[in-house]
């Protein structure tokens, strides 16, 4: 067990067994979980045997910086070597008084959409959850950055990896502190882990990343949509809905002459009926070398035709995408 894993219980009863005073766990914890120190010889208030022992007992695997790199925005990226093998990339962005992190689930991804980088590269590995944790505790103690917001949204689908991303959730809360209404799952229609998710209490924030309610265009962009009809993911959209009484956000990029068009607009307003509460936030696409797909020109149309038929759309700008660092785009190239 490394020390990212150890519970405060855990590190009590490790401390009972040495003969340590139980408040020797705690100051532990604080090093770790306070003030960002995970090396015990760092920890000043334990004996140096103590110190020692822990470390032996519970190792601290770090991520190791491989490249940094800023937008002009302000936005940065991060590509990072994992503890358990393979490189994944971590996204900060800031934004009117927002600072977001956004978070990879896995090395790859094995679920090739077609306009997106990541899911070029295919599945490396999934990541345990203390590495997921791990990109954000880095980028706010080791980088010194402010973390308002936390969203599973970068490499990997969050969904197929279910235990490692609800570790590292419950990480981010009840160590590191933040509220889960800061934190944001994201899934590309994984309905046995909506379902899942529909069954906690925390009031998180849910995003569906549906880009076409027409079952054959989305099929032709999401390979997986094959497997799983779009029926079945809406009725596991509709039961999170309804017992947790709360709304969902529908993602979509807008890709030109492929899904933007006023039968598209149509569709999505069918796919949005009771039970299912949801808003729209459409996505500028970011070009990907190689692929053929462009950013829509009917942006501002399509939203209108949305919004005339009584949906709630916004439309979200990109951020990071000179950089690599805007949706569909990580994929662990070197750019700047």
């Amino acid at each position: 067990m490394t020390l990212w894993e150890a519970s405060l219980p855990q590190l009590e009863a490790w401390m009972k067994s040495r003969g340590q005073p139980l408040y020797r766990a705690r100051q532990v914890w604080n090093w770790v979980w306070t003030k960002g120190e995970p090396d015990p010889a760092r920890m000043s208030d334990l004996p140096k045997a103590l110190r020692e022992a822990l470390a032996a007992d519970f190792p601290a695997p770090r991520l190791r910086l491989l490249h940094r790199i800023e937008s002009q925005d302000g936005t940065q990226k991060f590509l990072w070597q994992m503890p358990g093998g393979g490189s994944v990339e971590t996204v900060w962005i800031p934004h009117g008084g927002r600072y977001t992190v956004c978070l990879s689930s896995q090395v790859g991804c094995s679920l090739n959409c077609r306009f997106c980088a990541t899911g070029q590269l295919g599945l490396e590995r999934q990541l345990a959850g203390y590495e997921i944790l791990l990109q954000a505790y880095a980028v706010r103690y080791e980088l010194g950055l402010p973390l308002t917001h936390v969203v599973f949204m970068g490499m990997g689908e969050p969904l197929l990896n279910y235990s490692a991303v609800m570790e590292a959730f419950e990480g981010l809360v009840h160590r590191m502190g933040y509220s889960p209404r800061r934190i944001t799952f994201s899934t590309v229609g994984i309905p046995k882990g909506i379902r899942r998710l529909a069954q906690r209490t925390e009031p998180f924030e849910l995003a569906f990343s549906l880009h076409s309610a027409i079952p054959e265009k989305r099929q032709a962009l999401i390979p997986l949509a094959a497997h799983i009809p779009l029926e079945e993911i809406w009725a596991a959209l509709a039961d999170y809905c309804v017992r947790r009484s709360e709304w969902v956000t529908l993602e979509y990029v807008l890709l030109e002459g492929v899904n933007d068009g006023d039968e598209d607009a149509e569709a999505l307003r069918a796919f949005v009926r009771k039970p299912l509460q949801a808003k729209v936030n459409l996505i500028e696409y970011n070009p990907v070398p190689g692929l053929p797909f462009r950013p829509s020109r009917r942006t501002g149309a399509f939203q209108k035709k949305l919004l005339e038929q009584g949906l709630l759309a916004t439309v979200r700008r990109s951020r990071g995408a000179d950089i690599a660092a805007g949706c569909g785009q990580l994929a662990r190239h070197i750019a700047g």
